[in-house]
């Protein structure tokens, strides 16, 4: 696990990522500043929208790229002579993907929150300073969950570009589609993530309970990772 850390300190995406991440919340919370608005509720909702997006984006490029890394670079062959059980490596890469995404989130959310309730008391808006701190906190397990969707399309496309836009493509588009097939509509991964947002943030949006959506959420994210995983554990690599 030492070499996958150390790959976030040294190398650059990592470190650009995070910036945008930490540069949204502090645009989002100086417009709230500049531009205060009239309805006390759009604190809490903008500041939530803002980093639900921003979040679930650079989860889904980190996830990919902390996938990706050794087929860009053409280093396998070196990694499984350090490590050769393709399990622990595969294990040590999404161990520091989550800890990755659960830092960079808690920071984020922390600044977007600390931002939000400072505008709000500079314009003496009535704000509860509770539900904006659920709003904004609760969007980071679908942002973890999402990253968890694009590391294991990294790991089936082999390539950052692929992983990107598969991994995309299914978070932000073919989800909605599925919502339309019976019986699956209400249980596809846009809502069950959408579900633990909202029981989370307390909003009385969920169509189901806090732990039937992150089982399925968890049900969603295991059926993506695990075709990439077993691949790679057969793959011959260079």
């Amino acid at each position: 696990m030492s070499a996958e850390l150390a790959k976030l300190r040294y190398l650059h995406l990592p470190r650009w990522t995070a910036a945008g991440v930490l540069a949204v919340a502090i645009a989002v919370g100086l417009a709230l500043l500049i531009f205060p608005p009239g309805d006390p509720g759009k604190y809490a909702s903008t500041s939530s929208f803002a980093m639900s997006i921003t979040l679930t984006i650079a989860a889904i490029v980190f996830g990919v790229w902390i996938a990706t890394l050794e087929f860009a670079s053409g280093t396998w062959q070196r990694t499984l002579t350090a490590e050769p059980d393709r399990s622990t490596v595969l294990l040590a890469k999404l161990t520091v993907l989550l800890l990755g995404l659960v830092g960079l989130g808690l920071v984020a959310v922390g600044a977007t929150i600390g931002l939000s309730d400072l505008a709000a008391a500079r314009a003496g808006a009535d704000v509860d300073q509770g539900d904006v701190a659920r709003q904004v906190a609760a969007v980071l397990p679908p942002a973890i969950a999402a990253g968890v969707v694009g590391f294991g399309f990294g790991l089936l496309a082999g390539s950052m570009g692929g992983g990107i836009a598969v991994a995309f493509a299914f978070v932000f588009v073919l989800d909605g589609f599925l919502t339309q097939i019976p019986g699956l509509g209400d249980w596809t991964f846009g809502t069950v993530t959408g579900d633990v947002q909202a029981a989370i943030a307390g909003s009385g949006t969920a169509e189901h309970a806090l732990l039937p959506s992150l089982l399925v959420a968890l049900a969603w994210a295991l059926a993506i990772l695990a075709p990439g995983w077993l691949r790679l554990l057969r793959q011959d690599l260079k």
